[in-house]
């Protein structure tokens, strides 16, 4: 069966957004204009540009006008869905439920950060060809720029999603922000590629929630900051991104993991120790505890959502990624070290080494 059109643009479309059947990418600019307030106005002046998934950033007056007319309404979504997230954790309330309902309004609120973050220069503005989502391709200065805003809203995810971690005290909190931060830069990553592009074996992979690398042009990556060094960059940062695709891709493809199964791992991630730095007992502790709570709330899914008799090689498959996971994050911290000694950190480095840990 084919994908309805998207009734703003026609890109191929699964679900209805703000009331309307529409792509993400009308939705997301819906949602970021009538945040924003922001006034278009028609390019041509004569409110009839044509709007297509092709040519769709063209006119954002005769686009935004488009979404209106259809009636998409931004109010109904933020009192249905935005509402309860401010809401204290019911006692009696899934662990899955409740990290499913974090990690979503997680995402929108970094990508709508994220948004924020871009380049005014058309020099560095450059769009990537994609049917239904907005990308960029991924700069360092704006890597940096979102890890260091991730960061924060991880230590907001983590204390929206799980109570123990709202009760640490800061400094704990900090050291495990320190054990988790580059482990969930990893899982999107990943995940993102797959889920955006349908797999690993083309030439982008995600580098945060609205931008890409391309292989075919990783020097876009790095010729701002330090273009003397640029070519050996380039072939360092393809030798990693590669890497990365070999330890993941086939487990994603073999695994499909649902929306929830998702924002599990992204929740479970938090959890798995870095044995590498040294957490005090306390923390270990409670980490092993509330996995075994997270994964026995996964169980129950799989039987009650998923009707699984049998959920072990499902159960295993989101194991055994989750650890792969911890194999690409140390390749992570392996790349940085490469762009360190190759002079691209500059400013960056008390960032990287206090906050998430990077030993430069």
């Amino acid at each position: 069966m084919s994908q309805p059109p998207c009734l703003i643009c026609s890109a191929p479309s699964n679900f209805a957004h703000f009331g309307v059947n529409s792509c993400r990418s009308c939705a997301d600019f819906f949602k970021r204009s009538v945040l924003a307030e922001r006034i278009f106005t028609c390019r041509q002046g004569n409110g009839k540009c044509l709007i297509t998934h092709r040519d769709r950033h063209n006119c954002r007056g005769c686009r935004f006008e488009k979404c209106k007319q259809i009636g998409m309404k931004l109010t109904d979504q933020k009192t249905t869905k935005l509402q309860p997230l401010n809401a204290p954790a019911q006692s009696n309330e899934k662990i899955l439920a409740r990290v499913c309902r974090e990690y979503l309004a997680s995402v929108e609120r970094r990508k709508m950060n994220e948004y924020t973050l871009r380049p005014t220069s058309l020099h560095r503005h450059v769009k990537v060809n994609h049917i239904q989502e907005d990308l960029m391709l991924c700069s360092w200065s704006y890597l940096i720029d979102c890890i260091k805003m991730f960061a924060g809203e991880y230590i907001r995810f983590a204390t929206d999603a799980f109570p123990e971690f709202a009760a640490l005290s800061l400094d704990d909190q900090r050291l495990m922000l320190n054990n988790f931060a580059t482990r969930l830069w990893s899982v999107e990553s990943q995940f993102g590629t797959y889920r955006i592009f349908g797999s690993h074996d083309g030439p982008y992979f995600m580098a945060s929630l609205a931008t890409c690398f391309d292989s075919r042009n990783f020097k876009f990556f790095t010729e701002e900051e330090n273009p003397a060094s640029c070519e050996e960059i380039a072939r360092m940062t393809k030798h990693y991104s590669e890497k990365g695709k070999t330890l993941l891709g086939p487990i994603l493809m073999k695994s499909k993991f649902t929306d929830t199964e998702y924002a599990i791992i992204f929740g479970l991630s938090i959890w798995q120790i870095d044995l590498n730095q040294h957490l005090p007992e306390h923390l270990v502790a409670m980490s092993e505890t509330i996995r075994r709570n997270v994964i026995e709330d996964l169980k129950k899914y799989y039987q009650e959502e998923l009707s699984l008799d049998n959920y072990s090689v499902r159960l295993g498959n989101l194991i055994t990624f989750e650890h792969t996971i911890q194999e690409c994050t140390n390749l992570f911290r392996e790349e940085l070290q490469m762009f360190n000694l190759a002079g691209m950190m500059n400013g960056d480095i008390p960032f990287l080494q206090t906050v998430i840990q990077i030993p430069l």
